[in-house]
């Protein structure tokens, strides 16, 4: 009787449970902060590559070059998923780069990440 009490009393097992509790929370704060790296890691790509085709339209280069430029730097991309604006403005140009993205596992297309980079035109 007295050993019944004492097991019945007893904490045993109750961090199993706890742990078990809490897991869920802790993987999707883990899978929250990996996306939120993940998106600024392209991101910083967006800017290298939309700076990179602002210099080439500014050097005098047609956009078409600039574009084979951007599907180059974005290799195992698809480049109809980039949409790609080009500004011409008094002394610069600015490419505007933009792709949307999905968190994996959900369908819809939750992100759209954009990015703009200006050049001076060369000769001015």
């Amino acid at each position: 009787m007295v050993k019944l009490r004492r097991l019945i009393k007893s904490e045993r097992g109750s961090v199993t449970a706890e742990l078990a509790m809490s897991l869920p929370a802790v993987a999707l704060v883990i899978a929250i902060t990996l996306g939120a790296f993940s998106l600024q890691i392209e991101r910083m790509k967006l800017v290298e590559v939309s700076a990179t085709a602002a210099r080439a339209v500014a050097r005098g280069e047609s956009e078409e070059n600039a574009r084979a430029l951007i599907t180059e730097l974005f290799f195992p991309l698809a480049a109809e998923s980039l949409l790609v604006e080009y500004e011409h403005r008094e002394n610069v140009v600015c490419a505007k780069l933009s792709r949307r993205f999905a968190l994996p596992g959900l369908e819809a297309n939750l992100f759209d990440v954009a990015e703009v980079q200006c050049a001076r035109k060369v000769g001015l």
